[in-house]
């Protein structure tokens, strides 16, 4: 049973690129959620950071007091006294945390809540000159037993310890931030904090701190990495969304726009030059004309394909200033050899559209009073427009014949117009589309069609063309038919001047 549904390339084409949009839209969302991300473990390891540098300074400025106390008491072991000493200052600087302070020859822990053994596994993570330094150990006095990193005063007597930084300090910092998932802490390359970085993160950040030896590595939580993606996506899909759809619905002048500044560039850099195809007469086995082609240079020198711009180029506001450059250049190169009747005619697309704009018969009859040879020019009328005022083309007609100039039916059958414009407007010769000769010779041919065309040549008394002949066999069947007007590739590609003068030499 035959399917039902049917490739529809258009359809398929707006299906690719709404898929190719979400995509993108996807990946930038994407982007930015993990941009986003990475600022905000950034701004908690900075915070982190400065919390710690506050909580040094503070605290290098407790241990030179209580060195300076202890000193100008003349405390040298954990008395009683010492630790009256300690629980006053405790109380007239409540807001600072609780120091310790070890003498040299003791093996305890001196504070203002009492006597400590000395804590387990503590270890010197770096020491100054100056005496200072950090320890990481435990804080024995808590209930919880957390690790604490200490800062170290020592002078000649004791060893004055207050915390900086504690595991609590991190995670209430930590509680703020709702994107970050694990955290670990190196202090002088000494792994002090680690937790939860078993995950595979989709955002992290490593921060050195600058004023210390510390060094952060911050985790993104997978559901709060999630929310984030998706509200990015979400904020971002509306306006895309509203963009997308205004471009869809500006989207045939945005495409114009891009190809007029496209052809007024190419003229500018004179990118356009003309080549010229050779049309046999195959009757006297010779040239009869010439028809003109516009040609684009690439940068590289190749030239593009007609097909891709024609069209466009065609219903453009640079095409009446073209047109007329492409009149002037063709009879400006082709000069000599018209005047000597090595080519008789020089043919010219046109559209309605342009004559329609009714400049170029006053531009005629001005390259006409400076000795161009404007009355060997033919037009030939392309049907890849509607004609909007029949009477302006029988006016441009008419007045094309009083200077000479001869008058073209292009691509016969196949435009907007196809018969009717040969009952409507007074035409020097009729072309035959190329799509026609491509079948001649094949089984889907329908000779009465080409058949019709001549005897409608006849019947008005003017000249056929076929184009597009590419092989000897179609050059002989057209012949059979009796048209004996040929252009193509059998004969000639389109060729620069110089080369066509080369080619009608060796004719």
């Amino acid at each position: 049973m035959p399917s039902k549904f049917k490739y529809n390339s258009k359809y398929a084409i707006k299906s690719l690129t709404v898929g190719l949009f979400f995509i993108a839209l996807l990946a930038v969302s994407l982007g930015l959620s993990h941009y986003l991300l990475t600022r905000q473990l950034t701004d908690v390891a900075s915070k982190l950071e400065h919390e710690y540098e506050q909580r040094l300074l503070a605290a290098k400025a407790q241990m030179r007091e209580v060195q300076a106390m202890l000193q100008e008491n003349k405390e040298t072991h954990c008395s009683e006294e010492t630790i009256k000493l300690l629980k006053k200052k405790l109380f007239t600087q409540s807001d600072q945390p609780v120091p310790w302070v070890k003498f040299n020859d003791e093996d305890i822990i001196c504070s203002a809540i009492g006597r400590w053994p000395i804590p387990p596994g503590g270890k010197l993570l770096s020491r100054d000159i100056d005496g200072h330094g950090l320890v990481k150990t435990t804080d024995v006095s808590a209930f919880s037993k957390q690790k604490v990193i200490y800062a170290r005063a020592a002078d000649s007597l004791t060893k004055v310890f207050v915390p900086v930084q504690s595991i609590g300090a991190v995670n209430r910092v930590l509680a703020d931030c709702q994107a970050c998932g694990g955290i670990n802490i190196k202090a002088n390359s000494h792994d002090w904090l680690s937790q939860n970085t078993d995950a595979n993160p989709f955002a992290s950040i490593e921060y050195q701190a600058k004023g210390s030896q510390f060094k952060y590595t911050l985790i993104s939580n997978e559901s709060a990495r999630n929310l984030l993606w998706l509200t990015v996506f979400l904020l971002l899909l509306l306006p895309a969304a509203f963009l997308g759809f205004t471009l869809y619905l500006y989207r045939e002048k945005i495409f114009k726009f891009y190809w007029h500044r496209r052809f007024v560039s190419a003229m500018k850099k004179e990118a356009f030059y003309l080549a010229y195809q050779p049309i046999i007469d195959t009757k006297a086995g010779q040239v009869f004309a010439v028809e003109t082609l516009l040609r684009w240079r690439k940068k590289n020198g190749d030239c593009r394909e007609t097909c891709s711009y024609i069209k466009m180029l065609e219903q453009d506001s640079v095409m009446p200033q073209l047109t007329k450059w492409m009149i002037k250049t063709a009879l400006s190169e082709l000069k000599s050899l018209l005047r000597s009747n090595q080519i008789a005619r020089c043919s010219i697309n046109i559209s309605a559209k342009q004559i329609e704009q009714q400049d170029l018969l006053p531009y005629l009859q001005l390259l006409a009073n400076n000795g161009y040879p404007v009355d060997q020019l033919c037009f030939e009328l392309t049907e890849r427009q509607p004609i909007e005022s029949l009477q302006v083309i029988r006016e441009f007609i008419a007045g094309c014949k009083q200077l000479g100039c001869r008058i073209k039916l292009d691509d016969m059958g196949v435009g907007y117009g196809g018969g009717l414009l040969i009952q409507q407007l007074e035409f020097d010769c009729l072309k035959i589309n190329k799509a026609f000769i491509k079948i001649v010779l094949s089984e889907q041919n329908q000779p009465f069609l080409i058949r019709s065309y001549i005897a409608i040549a006849r019947e008005m008394n003017i000249n056929l063309i076929a184009e597009g002949v590419e092989t000897r066999e179609q050059a002989l069947y057209l012949q059979e038919l009796g048209i004996h007007l040929h252009q193509g590739w059998l004969y000639s590609k389109a060729l620069p001047a110089t080369e066509l003068r080369t080619y009608l030499l060796n004719s």
